[in-house]
């Protein structure tokens, strides 16, 4: 399942003459053994580290997210925190 899914409005790109709406699914994993596949993905995908974030074609609130979610990855591993709480936080979402 996704950890997040984001919807961000486009104007007309090289995909599609019209305006149109991304939709972007946010994974969270966390491994041991990133070199080790279990088993083939049954879409294409790529698990990208931090510091691989700078070098993807991306929108830059996508890139501002993913290094958010990246600096939480250990608190929600660790069952500390939950999704709304980091997009909140992310989002400088003060509200209680």
């Amino acid at each position: 399942m996704p950890w997040w899914i984001t919807e961000q409005p486009v104007p007309p790109d090289a995909h599609c003459g019209d305006r149109h709406v991304h939709v972007d699914h946010q994974y969270v994993a966390l491994v041991t053994d990133p070199d080790e596949m279990i088993r083939e993905p049954e879409h294409p995908f790529r698990w990208v580290r931090p510091d691989e974030l700078d070098g993807l074609a991306m929108f830059a609130d996508t890139r501002l997210l993913a290094t958010g979610l990246f600096a939480v990855v250990p608190m929600l591993g660790a069952g500390d925190v939950d999704a709304v709480t980091v997009m909140r936080s992310l989002a400088g979402d003060r509200q209680s």
